[in-house]
């Protein structure tokens, strides 16, 4: 974890030397209610989740809290449509193609980190690598987001639209974890692991960069920030819930083939590989249901651009009220 602290205090720095400080001429209220509610019911919904790993899917308590989580994320909305000055504008995610960007990076967050945390559980306590050389195995995949990601944004993207792209991206995900669900504890990294993390990086390119891009694209300057910020939102609660699941799954899976079968030498590697294989063919499944989306949802390049146009064009009408103005993008 020190590691961190030498990143941070470059950021930090850079902070310090590169940023100006602006003040808006009108101080905006912070949405106190709207900011309680969705906390509350993002770590009710995660903690359900969680808990589903220790005490099962049909206990009180992950029912209870999987059920007051959304309670309060459904009453969170509610009270988005009413507040003056919202923590989340409803029309940020009222947009087709932006809601359904959110959507996507969601998506991803939720089967990249379940990749992350049981593939680095099993380079480690069952092929008995060092943390070290695990933080390397993962390299191949980093390099490949870093190619995926410029060109989809600079090439693919302008050209295709982010239907086809993100789609792709999804499919290319689903076959990469599907090929490392089927691992097993002689699986060799180069044979085994090594064409799915590079799959899985072209496939982390094609998803996360083009959405993130799409999901700020077109937005009033006004809610530009809140954008991006919901960018960051949906792929953290993504993983959040991702990891939980993955969690529950596979502790769930390794308990009932330990069950199920005799102990021999090396039977506890046996066992939880099997619970990460089938980790990996749930993930693999999550990508096939946002490759299915997307192709559903996200709108056409020509209808996008449309879109957007609309936007960029939109006259501003003023309406009087008795006693109140209020302005209305077109």
């Amino acid at each position: 974890m020190y590691v961190n602290v030498l990143f941070a205090a470059a950021a930090v720095v850079g902070a310090l030397v590169y940023m100006t400080e602006v003040k808006p001429s009108i101080r905006p209220r912070i949405d106190l209610v709207g900011t309680v509610l969705a906390a509350l019911g993002l770590f009710g919904v995660v903690f359900g989740f969680a808990q589903a790993e220790s005490d099962g899917w049909g206990s009180s308590v992950t029912m209870v809290s999987l059920a007051s989580g959304v309670a309060l994320l459904v009453a969170f909305v509610r009270v988005e449509q009413r507040v003056v000055q919202p923590l989340l504008p409803l029309r940020v995610v009222a947009n087709r193609s932006r809601g359904m960007a959110f959507a996507a990076v969601g998506i991803a967050g939720l089967a990249m980190f379940g990749l992350f945390l049981f593939l680095t559980y099993y380079l480690q306590l069952v092929k008995h690598f060092s943390p070290v050389t695990s933080g390397l195995a993962f390299l191949p995949m980093i390099a490949c987001i870093m190619i995926s990601s410029n060109t989809s944004n600079i090439v693919t993207l302008p050209r295709f639209g982010p239907r086809i792209v993100i789609t792709t991206g999804m499919v290319t995900g689903f076959l990469g974890l599907g090929y490392l669900s089927r691992i097993n504890m002689h699986s060799s990294y180069t044979g085994g692991v090594l064409p799915a993390l590079i799959l899985m990086g072209l496939a982390m390119g094609m998803v996360m960069a083009p959405s993130m891009n799409t999901a700020t694209a077109g937005v009033q300057p006004r809610d530009s920030g809140v954008a991006a910020a919901l960018v960051s939102t949906m792929q953290q609660v993504g993983g959040s819930i991702g990891t939980a699941v993955m969690s529950t799954i596979a502790a769930s899976v390794t308990t009932s083939y330990a069950g199920g079968h005799a102990p021999v030498r090396g039977f506890d590697a046996v066992a939880a590989t099997h619970g990460y294989a089938t980790v990996f063919l749930a993930s693999a499944l999550v990508f096939a249901a946002g490759g299915v989306l997307a192709a559903m949802l996200f709108p056409s390049k020509a209808r996008l651009a449309a879109m957007r146009e609309s936007v960029s064009s939109g006259a501003t009408t003023v309406i009087a009220k008795p006693d109140t103005i209020s302005t209305i993008d077109v």
